[in-house]
């Protein structure tokens, strides 16, 4: 798989990038503020859907609202985010299931909060695919502490094999939260994927992977025709 992919199959690429993610993993999908994660997120929960996965949506600050708004206004039938759960923390429009609505207090509550919450559907039987939206904006609001605690967080749920975690991280916004959290959140995730423009195309570069075989891979995607897909 090493190398460029693309053209007609640029999406079969992206699911078997998908398909080569395994239990326990914590990926970064990297973005910048003019590059829209959502279609990434629709054709992640997608994929989860068709492979069996339960599919647990930490929202931060209403981001998931955001990606569907924009994915609406693309054209994409937005139904697929119905009925997936939904841990809201902050935030006041809600999308699909949601199970638990945390206000964002100080960490030691809203951690204990959390871990309330998310322990069980862990252990409801059935592995988890669990996209994260909206950190960088935890990251913004939060003091070093926090922020390390956020970080520690992360790290312990990474290797847990009930659930792949999915972290979709706006790189404009997460620099002003620290110069620290970008290197340590590399450090922690298993797989980091960078999502950049090239024109009307979306490149997909893997710069780290646990997998030797996604390491170092690109997929260049062709522009997407939503409609109802």
């Amino acid at each position: 798989m090493k190398g460029t992919l693309g053209g007609e199959w640029g999406m079969e690429n992206v699911g078997r990038v998908w398909n080569s993610l395994k239990p326990g993993e914590t990926v970064i999908i990297e973005h910048d503020s003019l590059t829209s994660p959502a279609l990434g997120l629709y054709h992640a929960v997608k994929w989860a859907r068709e492979k069996g996965y339960r599919v647990v949506v930490d929202d931060i600050l209403d981001t998931l609202y955001l990606y569907r708004v924009h994915l609406k206004l693309a054209g994409f039938n937005v139904d697929v985010f119905d009925d997936v759960e939904t841990i809201k923390e902050g935030g006041l429009q809600n999308v699909g299931k949601v199970v638990a609505h945390l206000q964002l207090k100080q960490y030691a509550i809203r951690q204990a909060e959390y871990k309330r919450v998310f322990d069980p559907l862990l252990s409801g039987g059935g592995a988890i695919v669990n996209p994260v939206l909206g950190i960088e904006r935890l990251f913004l609001i939060s003091n070093l502490r926090e922020s390390m605690n956020t970080l520690n967080a992360i790290l312990r749920y990474t290797g847990d094999d009930r659930r792949i975690a999915l972290y979709f991280v706006n790189m404009d916004l997460l620099k002003f939260g620290g110069p620290y959290i970008l290197p340590l959140l590399e450090e922690i995730a298993t797989t980091v994927v960078k999502v950049t423009k090239d024109g009307r195309h979306l490149k997909l570069s893997v710069v780290k992977s646990v997998n030797n075989e996604l390491d170092g891979i690109e997929i260049v995607l062709p522009p997407e025709q939503g409609s109802t897909r």
